[in-house]
């Protein structure tokens, strides 16, 4: 991965080795963000073209636009999201790492802050998961029941090794 191997290895106990690395949101993010960018693009075209701005004026315009809409649902719709998820984060973006031992869950934040550890479970406590490969407009999904604490759910781009994270865990 093209991750700084030492911000994960910071959580790995000692010879333990990580197999699989998953960068991915909480449950419902995607389709939150995906509706925010389509507004922000829609809104980001038409602002310039209302006002009747200038060229560097309206280039402007459409950042300021789409940077605000994604502010927007990163805070008001994102973060909710992942306080509301299992395990509670403080962003909707999250690392899934499966070890030889356990499964990490990490978030990300936003930008180059470090990583945080959300939860992490012994191989052995995970059962009953779920693989939901991704379409033209959805992601992938994945969902594990972790013994007596629920089930987890996260969504991952269509790029990232689902399929063998789950053959891995089973």
């Amino acid at each position: 991965m093209a991750r700084d191997s030492s911000s994960v290895g910071a959580h790995l106990g000692s010879n333990e080795r990580p197999i699989v690395e998953l960068d991915g949101v909480v449950s419902g993010y995607t389709r939150w963000s995906g509706l925010g960018g389509a507004i922000g693009v829609v809104g980001a075209l038409t602002v310039p073209r209302v006002l009747n701005l200038g060229f560097w004026i309206g280039a402007l315009s459409i950042i300021v636009v789409i940077t605000g809409v994604f502010m927007v649902v990163y805070y008001f719709a994102g973060r909710r999201l992942a306080s509301l998820s299992r395990p509670p984060t403080e962003t909707p973006y999250i690392l899934v790492v499966l070890t030889d031992r356990r499964v990490l869950v990490l978030d990300r934040g936003l930008g180059s802050e470090d990583l945080k550890l959300a939860e992490d479970v012994p191989v052995r406590r995970i059962s009953a998961v779920h693989h939901s490969r991704g379409g033209l407009l959805a992601p992938q999904q994945l969902g594990y029941s972790v013994e007596g604490d629920g089930e987890r759910r996260y969504e991952f781009p269509r790029s990232q090794p689902v399929g063998r994270f789950v053959d891995s865990l089973r």
